[in-house]
């Protein structure tokens, strides 16, 4: 998510020194640009907007704060999060002339951040910038720019970022220096952003409640299978929000609702939709049920599985194994352990997962001491080819003979992957080679082709 104002304050001050520090060693001129997009950094662009205060009497900045709604990472890789950064500075580099102007200069406001700078030519036919035709500018940039990202970027990828833009005017000033005031629009035109992604997130807030009003949450299912007979042992309830929205994935969903303090009334709605699934799973299989951290502390979630929905589902408590997902911190392990206590004295099993990836997973496994385990399918991918893959996931079965925890390796996609999992000594597995999520129930898949 976007920088705190403490935090962006300080970073602009840094540079009322660095720019000092540049004219009087122009050689680290080098080090200043950007590895990733090749765009010069701020303290480079001192020079021409010292020239166009001195001669046109002030200068224009447009922002574009680039934000990240989930752990793009972890998820992709940080080379998916270069690529975007990489795309943006192409597209914006490649409207110039069209929705910019030639001689608009494009930078990165940090080495390895996440906005970018744009110094503004003034108008042609007026000494000033209108305030009205700067707003019409901003508005175009932000909306061209997303559409050209949603052509060059992955789908699923794209709805993990957001583009917000601002933008602020400088007059010259003869009693301030050149980097007081550059610091000072710099820092209106990035506020300007930060509002623009402010209301959006309002907004966004606003289609969620409504997704939750009308209970547009749907419920796929995935296969777990045993590997060592290669049957289907039970299914993980996948929610998923409106077909092709900006709700669809689960990982936007509950970012949105933690931001919008909903995760309790999500978290109930998915459950629910997870058991009415239930009634019709084949018989003698488990039911994988993820469970946000925060929401373990619900008071409702006892009363439902215990109540008539898990009965209405034909299901008993043994069927059911909640799957404790790491999208954030646990705070109070001692309530969250107390809590899962009470739902395994019923006969509940419970699960971790990510194991791998998320927060203090450690200290995860050792304060809940699940009976099953999820492997974060990014230590899975690659494992049959890559030594370091190998060796953690070789560490985590060693881990989990020991203190008798059943294993399942998620995302596999290659028979390689999964020869390699097998030697490695893992039971159970999740994987599009098996199967992709339905939203009907595969009692029997023909694995054979895969045996051995």
């Amino acid at each position: 998510m976007s920088s705190s104002p403490l935090t962006r304050h300080s970073l602009l001050e840094s540079w009322l020194e660095l720019n000092q520090v540049i004219e009087q060693h122009p050689e680290i001129r080098g080090l200043l640009f950007d590895p990733v997009t090749g765009l010069p950094t701020t303290p480079l662009l001192f020079p021409r907007i010292r020239v166009l205060l001195e001669e046109r009497g002030e200068v224009s900045l447009l922002c574009l704060n680039v934000v990240r709604y989930s752990k793009i990472e972890e998820i992709y890789g940080w080379k998916a999060f270069d690529e975007v950064m990489f795309k943006i500075a192409e597209t914006l580099e490649g409207i110039a002339g069209t929705d910019l102007r030639d001689s608009d200069i494009v930078a990165e406001l940090m080495i390895s951040g996440n906005a970018f700078v744009i110094v503004l030519s003034p108008p042609r036919d007026s000494d000033r910038m209108d305030p009205d035709a700067l707003e019409a500018l901003v508005r175009r940039i932000e909306t061209r720019l997303r559409e050209e990202l949603a052509k060059r970027i992955e789908p699923s990828l794209f709805k993990k970022f957001g583009c917000y833009a601002g933008a602020a005017t400088m007059g010259h000033d003869a009693n301030a220096r050149l980097e007081r005031l550059v610091h000072e629009g710099l820092d209106r035109a990035l506020s300007e952003s930060y509002g623009r992604e402010a209301v959006d997130a309002e907004e966004r807030k606003r289609r969620l409640r409504a997704i939750i009003d009308s209970e547009q949450i749907s419920t796929l299912v995935h296969p777990v299978i045993d590997l060592a007979d290669m049957s289907v042992v039970g299914y993980e309830a996948l929610s998923r929000g409106p077909e092709g929205g900006e709700f669809e994935r689960p990982d936007k969903l509950f970012d949105a609702a933690y931001d919008a303090d909903l995760v309790f009334r999500l978290e109930r709605l998915c459950r629910k939709k997870a058991l009415q699934a239930a009634r019709t799973m084949p018989d003698r299989r488990l039911m994988f049920i993820n469970i946000e951290p925060e929401a373990v502390a619900d008071p409702e979630l006892r009363d439902v599985m215990f109540g008539s929905v898990l009965s209405e589902a034909g299901l008993d408590p043994q069927q059911i194994v909640l799957e404790i997902t790491e999208r954030t911190a646990i705070d109070d392990f001692r309530t969250f352990r107390a809590t899962l206590e009470h739902l395994r004295a019923m006969g509940f099993a419970v699960a971790v997962d990510d194991a791998g990836a998320g927060y203090g997973s450690l200290q995860v496994l050792a304060e809940v001491r699940p009976e099953w385990l999820k492997i974060d399918m990014s230590l899975v991918r690659g494992v049959d080819t890559d030594e370091v893959r190998s060796h953690l996931v070789e560490s985590i079965v060693m881990f989990a003979q020991r203190i008798g925890v059943k294993l399942v390796a998620e995302g596999i996609e290659t028979e390689g992957e999964l020869r390699r999992i097998r030697e490695l000594g893992v039971g159970y597995a999740q994987g599009f080679l098996f199967a992709k999520p339905s939203p009907t129930f595969p009692a029997d898949l023909d694995l054979s082709h895969l045996e051995g």
